[in-house]
């Protein structure tokens, strides 16, 4: 039996996700913020509204905090990303409800790699990362 030609189909349907598209929106999303097109929350700002319950993103420097964040907001549920260095006093009026690390470029075998805040396991929340 001859093998029929293969159907031809536009690159779109051949089309697939990869890192590398992951990190261009993310690369872009920050773009926007700086360029004005989103309103970004300082650290001196951040407050849950009227007494919601937060996740909280805990950015060790990796490239993908932001994209953690909104993939976080896209499921309808309130987060903040924050620095690993941010004290209990910033976070404690989002009311947080559990914890995201972020992870970073450090080795956590490197003697100078971040640690994450003591708040974080003293707090008994969960924590993922």
């Amino acid at each position: 039996m001859p093998k029929s030609k293969p159907k031809q189909s536009s690159s779109a349907n051949r089309r697939v996700a990869t890192s590398d598209d992951i990190e261009v929106s993310t690369y872009l999303e920050i773009a926007r913020e700086i360029s004005g097109e989103q309103t970004a929350v300082t650290k001196e700002e951040a407050v849950a509204p009227s007494g919601q319950e937060a996740i909280v993103v805990v950015d060790f420097g990796s490239q993908y905090s932001l994209l953690i964040a909104r993939r976080i907001r896209e499921c309808h549920v309130y987060c903040e990303l924050v620095p690993y260095d941010t004290p209990w006093e910033k976070i404690a009026p989002l009311n947080p409800k559990g914890f995201i690390l972020s992870g970073g470029p450090a080795s956590v075998y490197q003697e100078d790699a971040p640690l994450a805040p003591a708040y974080i396991y003293e707090s008994h929340l969960p924590v993922l990362g």
